[in-house]
């Protein structure tokens, strides 16, 4: 449990630094909770910001991390005990079954946590390139795969946990994103939207199957969760008290949202607009509007910036590989950004369980909220109740508009998810993670207008109802991985052997990077690669990329050889079931290719494992590297 205990110390550094810097920027709260919850979410963004520092100089080492931590616990650290100290602890007595429920949750959540990932985009890439940058002590380039590039602020706080420790306290940062998102939805809910309806608003979303995959899958949405109820809650602050400490804190916590994926500035954007008519109501002179608005718009760009700016720098493309017609960018062009829509639209078709692939516009928006709460598998048929948001929202969306007791406050907080939702819904894809800040900024206004509508024993029967749904629903998400994930976590099941019973990927890298050795380079053949298990060097010939590797110039196999031999490459991993694939005549042609690749310019494969191969490379005078290694070898023996 040693990462569970590194992982409270990392915060509490964090919470030091956030402090520090809130205090710099006089954007402090008013209560010590908020002022402990925005200081760990701000000291959150700040190590994500240090740490892509540290890995763009090469010096992505525990000692220079050790530095800067003790930095800021000199800086904060003091500020972050008297708010410990100030801290209300008669809250607990009021919300206790609430804070046991979510506790059991997590404790819960902790095997899955603990125990090695298994599929998903973790896999692909939210924790891929973190642990190739722990590693490297520094950032890898990566013309090879655009989603080196596709790397914001959460993937960099999970390389420092990778560059202190590991994979545990890579994925437990991941888990306090969301128990901090718990607790600042709670706070968002009691202090502006209903009293004493937080613990009820957070055990909700707790507890939701989504919520569940979330924290036990690692990825950014969680992050973008946290700083979305944050900056929310700073925004309806300043809304009643007009200090400048809080609309500052609101701009931070934006732009900080705005770095955690390629969708977090919707957030960013929506509450400037608010901003700009809450300013238009105001009895203000147009330079102090101006004023106010430019400030917001400038703190938001500088602390969600980092991330972007390093795209920027490394492919002339600050969204890379989105955006190409509007800036470009290296190793991309206009056919893979072409064909990069193609796919998107492919797997819209191949997981929507009716599989007509239609965007939400339109008449058919509104069939949305009733798809998204009631039937989500319609939007993706991976694991139905992991995509589950629940029905709470959609049943009692209506009392938004009848409830009276801080109704602007309540109907402001439905607006900015509603809008959230049909942005992302018609501009992008309806998938439920995409959606998922939307809805809960959709539930917490749900939940603060049911409670102001109906009987306080009605609406806690209401809740308890709502969250054993939910947990039913869980539970039916634990097997079969969760038995081994608990002998994982205590030590009774070897992590080796977890992943050889449930990833095939992982039983067949185990075996191909022994062969492949760390001398070798290899070349993997998937559409969709997830090089989470390689161990040896590795180049990812997708043809959904542009890449090292332009599918479209090259037309025979001996092309695509000459092409490997030119990047060095000597073995050759293929999905064998994707050398068959023809969902479009592209697909169909690198199909082709690669079939004539493996079996006219390849040695007979060494490894067969899981619905994969692994293959030598001819070389270019026809050996092998293992043939002409075995050459060298006798002609010393005879020599």
């Amino acid at each position: 449990m040693i990462d569970v205990a590194l992982v409270v110390v990392v915060l509490a550094v964090c919470a030091a630094a956030g402090f520090a810097c809130l205090r710099v920027l006089r954007a402090l709260p008013r209560a010590a909770g908020d002022t402990l919850l925005a200081a760990t979410a701000t000291g959150l963004g700040i190590a994500g910001i240090a740490t892509l520092g540290l890995a763009a100089a090469g010096a992505l080492r525990p000692l220079p991390l050790a530095e800067l931590a003790a930095i800021a616990v000199v800086a904060g650290g003091r500020g972050v005990v008297v708010a410990i100290a100030a801290l209300d602890r008669r809250v607990l007595r009021r919300v206790w079954p609430a804070v046991l429920v979510c506790a059991v949750v997590l404790a819960a959540e902790l095997p899955a946590i603990l125990a090695p990932p298994v599929g998903g985009d973790q896999t692909k890439y939210q924790l891929v390139y973190p642990r190739l940058y722990a590693a490297h002590g520094g950032l890898v380039d990566t013309p090879w795969s655009f989603w080196g590039h596709v790397q914001f602020l959460p993937n960099f706080v999970f390389a420092l946990g990778y560059a202190l420790r590991g994979e545990a306290l890579a994925r437990l940062l991941n888990a306090a994103f969301g128990v901090l998102a718990a607790l600042a939805l709670a706070r968002l809910v009691a202090a502006h939207l209903r009293p004493r309806a937080g613990a009820a608003a957070a055990v909700v979303f707790f507890t939701l199957p989504m919520t569940w995959s979330l924290m036990t899958r690692t990825a950014s949405d969680l992050a973008l969760l946290l700083y979305a109820f944050l900056a929310v809650a700073a925004f309806f602050a300043w809304r009643v008290d007009g200090r400048g400490a809080d609309l500052r804190r609101a701009a931070l916590l934006a732009g900080l949202g705005a770095g955690t994926k390629l969708m977090g500035p919707l957030l960013a954007v929506l509450l400037g607009l608010a901003v700009i008519v809450a300013c238009a109501r105001r009895p203000r002179s147009v330079p102090r509007t101006f004023a106010t608005v430019t400030g917001f718009a400038l703190l938001v760009i500088v602390a969600g910036s980092p991330w972007y700016v390093r795209n920027a720098l490394d492919t002339g493309n600050p969204v890379y590989p989105f955006g190409y017609e509007l800036f470009g960018g290296r190793y991309w062009s206009t056919e893979a950004s072409e064909y990069l829509g193609d796919y998107y639209q492919q797997y819209r078709i191949a997981r929507g369980e009716e599989g007509d692939g239609r965007s939400y516009v339109g008449l058919d928006l509104l069939r949305l909220p009733w798809d998204l709460t009631m039937h989500p598998d319609a939007l993706d048929d991976a694991a139905r109740h992991g995509l589950d948001v629940g029905p709470f929202a959609l049943a009692f969306a209506p009392a938004v508009l009848l409830v009276r007791r801080r109704r602007p406050q309540i109907a402001m907080t439905a607006a900015f998810g509603l809008a959230y939702v049909a942005v992302i819904a018609t501009g992008a894809w309806a998938h439920p993670r995409y959606v998922f800040p939307g809805v809960v900024l959709l539930l917490a206004a749900s939940i603060a207008a049911a409670g102001g509508l109906v009987r306080r024993p009605v609406f806690r029967r209401v809740v308890a109802l709502t969250v054993i749904g939910n947990l039913v629903l869980v539970a039916r998400l634990l097997p079969p991985l969760w038995p081994d994930q608990v002998r994982v976590a205590v030590g009774a099941l070897a992590p080796a052997t977890f992943l050889r019973r449930h990833s095939p990927r992982y039983a067949f890298w185990e075996q191909a990077n022994d062969d492949v050795g760390p001398a070798g380079l290899v070349l993997v053949l998937e559409k969709i690669p997830h090089p989470y298990y390689i161990e040896s060097p590795f180049v990812l010939g997708s043809y959904l990329e542009q890449g090292l590797i332009d599918y479209r110039t090259l037309d025979t196999p001996a092309a695509l050889a000459a092409a490997a031999h030119a990047l060095g490459v000597t073995h050759v991993a293929v999905d064998v079931a994707g050398l068959e694939a023809a969902g479009d005549p592209f697909e169909a042609h690198v199909a082709r290719l690669w079939r004539g690749f493996v079996g006219e310019e390849c040695e007979a494969p060494l490894v067969r494992a899981g619905g994969y191969a692994l293959y030598p490379l001819r070389c270019e005078n026809g050996q092998s590297e293992i043939v002409r290694a075995h050459s060298r070898a006798a002609d010393l023996v005879c020599g």
